[in-house]
């Protein structure tokens, strides 16, 4: 594969971006386009696409949240808060013509630089399908505390959903 374009996301990506998730994910976490619409809307600079010859092959969505206030699945509602204090990671995929050519450590970069640009201590995600192995390479490690998800949310992720965090230091 050439190099992908690592570009903001646009609202005019949406389909192409639930159709890399119908490739990347179980059925449980297929998630309505208004769900993708609402986050994409609260807060267009912390979302990006990855395109190949054309074709979205990769995204990640995150949103700037207030402590405990993390989207739920499928949530069509989502508002950002007035004073976000963490950078939620809430969804990464890399369809299969992208996988292991480097796009997940561009993206996952770029929203920690992002992060940090936005002075924001820390990022935090909720990790599905046994990935936790994955975003241990980007510094993440799992987070029990409840500070920031509850028990119930978490387990809406399903059984094997973890809650994942990193503080931001000078550097990403």
């Amino acid at each position: 594969m050439t190099q992908a374009l690592v570009r903001p996301m646009a609202q005019g990506d949406l389909a192409a971006v639930l159709s890399v998730q119908h490739q990347s994910y179980a059925a449980a976490f297929h998630e309505p386009i208004e769900a993708f619409a609402s986050k994409w809307a609260a807060s267009p600079d912390t979302c990006w696409v990855a395109e190949h010859e054309g074709a979205v092959c990769a995204y990640l969505v995150c949103l700037p949240i207030e402590q405990r206030n993390l989207p739920a699945l499928h949530a069509t509602d989502f508002q950002k808060g007035m004073h976000p204090d963490w950078l939620y990671l809430h969804d990464l995929a890399i369809g299969p013509v992208a996988r292991g050519t480097g796009l997940a450590p561009q993206l996952v970069e770029r929203a920690l630089a992002r992060a940090q640009a936005m002075a924001l201590p820390a990022a935090g995600l909720i990790a599905v399908q046994g990935s936790s192995a994955f975003w241990r390479r980007f510094g993440f490690e799992i987070d029990a505390s409840e500070r920031l998800v509850s028990a119930r949310k978490l387990a809406s992720f399903g059984a094997d959903a973890v809650f994942m965090s990193r503080e931001l230091g000078a550097t990403a």
